[in-house]
């Protein structure tokens, strides 16, 4: 029988592809099956690693092979700054992924075009409200527009909201799904900042989600925003106040007391009419109402309870054409399409960027 090829890869190597993938040694033993002792031995330089092993971990690590021996182990393995995420809750490893994907495009999208993502220079030191209001008029939100997209249904409240980031401040925003317990969405803030979101979550999560890491942008930091952000704003300050900035900015008290046309409501189909207007979760809703105090902490409850005795509807049939250009973001793959129409990448090198099939990539150019 032929001897397997094995090879001697450095151990700060291994163990930096484990730990910028977010993974435990445990973890990656059980998916390479092999015992923890046989991984540890591996990982630490005392035995050979296997050609059939070395492959499964490349795919395992969604890495080339060729990263094996030139990977940069200075980088840093750490998500961002986390400012919620305070339970000891397990981050998973799409996370992780989806961060190195996110800075890789946005590295690419700074060496094709030479820009810098354009944050603007504002005092964020004021309360939410009265950034949520000095953005909004940045943002020249045109809610005409809005009001269009919202009867027309031919687009989404998410997509004009992430069209406007992109285009005016230079931000890609991807979506990945993030498979994390409590993960909605991050931001890591750079020469060309990224947000990432959760693909997972619905339009109406997602467009909170973008405007609370934008919020962590316009301070100059990185941020990860969680699920119960009810629970945490007590005690994480920060994230209160990117809370406070996104329901504000999309709903803004003016605005919401004018679209309720019915009072006291009452039901989730009452509830559903205004959130509608904003294209926010139902949820967000009822929370800017009581802060607002359009509705009582009783009132509050009772609609809190109602929503959560319904079941959430599970999403239908992919499109993975759109799925592909949310992964990417608009931004970024114009960009690269722009560079390839040029002469200035190759469609080897565009397909490889994007890790978009060829059947799509081919739609696309």
């Amino acid at each position: 029988m032929r001897e397997q090829t094995t090879y001697r890869i450095q151990p700060e190597v291994f163990a930096f592809m484990r730990k910028s993938s977010g993974m435990t040694e445990d973890e990656v033993a059980k998916k390479l099956k092999l015992s923890k002792a046989k991984y540890l031995s591996i990982e630490d330089g005392k035995e050979a690693i296997s050609q059939n092993d070395l492959i499964h971990l490349a795919d395992i690590y969604k890495r080339p092979l060729i990263a094996f021996y030139s990977v940069d182990t200075t980088q840093t393995t750490e998500l961002p700054h986390d400012y919620r995420l305070n339970r000891n809750k397990k981050i998973s490893s799409e996370v992780f992924l989806a961060k190195r994907k996110a800075l890789y495009l946005a590295e690419e999208l700074r060496e094709i075009t030479g820009r810098k993502t354009t944050l603007p220079d504002i005092n964020t030191n004021v309360s939410a409200v009265e950034l949520a209001n000095i953005v909004r008029q940045l943002l020249e939100i045109d809610f005409d527009v809005l009001e269009e997209i919202i009867e027309s249904k031919q687009e989404t409240v998410l997509f004009y909201y992430k069209s406007l980031i992109e285009e005016k401040f230079f931000i890609p925003v991807l979506e990945h799904p993030l498979k994390s317990n409590g993960v909605r969405a991050f931001s890591v803030y750079g020469d060309v900042s990224v947000m990432v979101l959760n693909e997972s979550d619905s339009n109406e999560v997602r467009l909170f989600s973008l405007f609370h890491e934008f919020c962590h942008l316009l301070k100059r930091q990185d941020g990860i925003c969680t699920v119960d952000f009810e629970r945490d704003k007590d005690n994480q300050p920060e994230e209160k106040y990117c809370d406070e900035f996104a329901a504000f900015l999309l709903m803004s008290e003016q605005r919401l007391r004018s679209a309720i046309k019915e009072f006291p409501i009452t039901t989730l189909k009452q509830l559903g009419e205004v959130s509608k207007l904003f294209g926010v979760s139902k949820s967000v809703t009822i929370i800017q109402m009581k802060t607002l105090g359009i509705i009582t902490q009783s009132q509050y409850m009772q609609l809190k309870s109602k929503l959560e005795s319904v079941q959430s509807k599970g999403f239908g049939r992919r499109n993975w054409e759109q799925t592909y250009i949310k992964r990417t973001s608009r931004l970024v793959l114009n960009n690269l399409i722009d560079s390839y129409k040029r002469g200035d990448l190759t469609y080897t090198s565009l397909s490889t960027i994007t890790g978009i099939k060829d059947k799509y990539l081919q739609k696309f150019i």
